[in-house]
């Protein structure tokens, strides 16, 4: 569960990609930052989920309250050294279900030599609800940005056969398994 929440924490702190109203308008959306193109093996949608199992039911046994925790990942890699990050969470406590959702755009260098992954985020958009009633939306600024995150990745295919990427961001010891999605 540790290891869960760390990633979480780091992960949106990584999510909170910059983005000022006018950005959003020019013609390269992903920016200018560094990037090289994206080998084939790790081109396209890759995902990575969880929830718990936990706080399913009210204390009257008829009431379903949801998860207690959910939380989905997901990058889009681009051929042209683009890409897409999407982050959502759920938590119910006190009956109050709260989501944080992120959708991040830049570009991404990677070295395969070395099997690292360098995002640098661009633009940013968060959104939270609670209980179905929304209580922020709106792109992000350029201070709430961390600019710059590196993983390492590791390809593989689970036994099922889909194909998997294993990223690690920097600073933790477990990696998580994307699966590829779309």
């Amino acid at each position: 569960m540790y290891k869960m929440l760390l990633f979480t924490l780091m992960t949106f702190s990584s999510l909170l990609g910059a983005c000022e109203k006018d950005k959003t308008n020019t013609p390269d959306a992903y920016g200018d930052g560094p990037k090289t193109p994206v080998p084939a093996a790790l081109q396209g949608g890759w995902m990575y989920g969880n929830f718990s199992t936990t706080e399913y039911w009210n204390q009257n046994p008829m009431e379903y309250i949801g998860d207690g925790f959910e939380l989905a990942i997901a990058f889009k890699f681009n051929a042209n050294g683009t890409y897409e990050q999407y982050f959502t969470s759920k938590t119910v406590a006190g009956g109050i279900a709260t989501y944080h959702q992120s959708f991040t755009k830049g570009t991404v260098e990677i070295n395969e030599a070395n099997k690292t992954l360098i995002t640098h985020a661009y633009s940013a958009h968060y959104k939270q609800t609670k209980n179905g009633q929304t209580t922020e939306n709106r792109d992000l600024t350029d201070k709430e940005i961390t600019k710059t995150t590196q993983y390492t990745y590791e390809p593989g295919t689970e036994p099922n056969g889909t194909r998997v990427i294993r990223l690690k961001m920097n600073g933790t010891t477990d990696p998580l398994s994307f699966l590829l999605k779309f």
